[in-house]
């Protein structure tokens, strides 16, 4: 049987949630204006971990 989360913990989520979806629209962004491959490859990192934050903080929600 799965706990439902207190308010404050949903709460707590969808901020999380929020601040991972802007980070990553911010690094969609300057990963279009680097320049340098190894700073490419840090924000594609960066995407990726956050994508994957999202989702896991997404399916929490649900």
């Amino acid at each position: 049987m799965a706990k439902e989360l207190a308010l404050h913990e949903k709460l707590e989520i969808h901020e999380l949630l929020t601040l991972k979806t802007s980070c990553a629209t911010k690094a969609a962004t300057m990963l279009e204006l680097a320049k340098d491959d190894k700073l490419k490859a840090l924000i594609e990192e960066d995407l990726k971990n956050s994508s994957k934050a999202i989702k896991e903080l997404s399916s929490l929600l649900q």
